[in-house]
């Protein structure tokens, strides 16, 4: 049975502490795994929409520099957290920019470049920042909706106390 597939963990990470919770969980829950597993990170820029109107078009395309600039500092953030699993379990890190909220944008990578060969999607239960918490609630209960696959969704938040930079 040497050429079974590995049981597939993808958790959605970011800084935020239930994003932080979530990777804990994930890493501890492959520690515990009695059978080969493949655990992925992935961490989600999401992009403002273009529009066909040129004003529009400059405002949009500022915001998203801002929001790829701030995720280039959060994705480094989640990366040093997660050097202190390095030595313990073995994962993946990739990164996925694409215009829309992160709900979708997760279900659209997990179900195209995954095949959706996924057993179980870790996440925190974080909510989609601004304007879209009132509009479309938490990311989490959108990949419940809309996951073929089991969705953990850790509601603790992580305490980064214990940390040296204060994170």
């Amino acid at each position: 049975m040497s050429g079974a597939r590995p049981y597939t963990v993808v958790a959605r990470i970011d800084n935020s502490t239930e994003g932080l919770a979530a990777a804990e969980y994930a890493c501890t829950l492959c520690l515990k795994l009695k059978c080969a597993y493949r655990l992925i990170f992935l961490y989600v820029v999401a992009l403002y929409r273009r529009t066909g109107l040129g004003l529009i078009n400059r405002q949009t395309d500022q915001l998203n520099a801002e929001i790829r600039e701030n995720a280039e500092h959060e994705m480094v953030r989640c990366k040093q957290f997660l050097s202190r699993f390095e030595s313990l379990v073995a994962f993946e890190w990739i990164s996925v920019k694409d215009e829309g909220k992160p709900g979708p944008i997760i279900v659209s990578f997990i179900n195209d470049s995954l095949q959706a060969r996924v057993d179980l999607v870790v996440a925190g239960r974080t909510v989609n920042p601004g304007l879209g918490a009132m509009v479309s609630g938490h990311v989490s209960d959108y990949l419940l909706a809309h996951l073929n696959c089991p969705v953990m969704v850790v509601k603790d938040q992580y305490d980064g106390s214990d940390d040296e930079d204060g994170r």
